[in-house]
């Protein structure tokens, strides 16, 4: 069975603080490396048994606690794009 990978790119942080607490309870890890046009300030890659558990991570209750340090509504702490990826 294929792993899954859910990869978030982050383009713009807007409430440091709140993105610091959110990186601190998920553990992400940092990459330094950028492909494309838009300058990134962070990026971090999960690494899941199969893509289903990477799929189910949006709702895993650490994730969810750890989401909320960005408030109710996400895009006023950080712009981002994630996605979820099998390989």
């Amino acid at each position: 069975m294929a792993k899954g990978y859910w990869i978030n790119h982050v383009e713009e942080i807007i409430d440091q603080e709140a993105f610091d607490r959110y990186v601190t309870k998920v553990n992400a890890l940092i990459a330094k490396t950028q492909i494309g046009a838009i300058d990134m300030q962070f990026a971090a890659v999960a690494e899941f048994e199969t893509f289903e558990k990477a799929m189910s991570f949006i709702s895993h209750p650490a994730y969810v606690d750890a989401l909320n340090e960005l408030g109710v509504d996400e895009i006023i702490s950080v712009k981002r794009t994630s996605c979820v990826v099998s390989g």
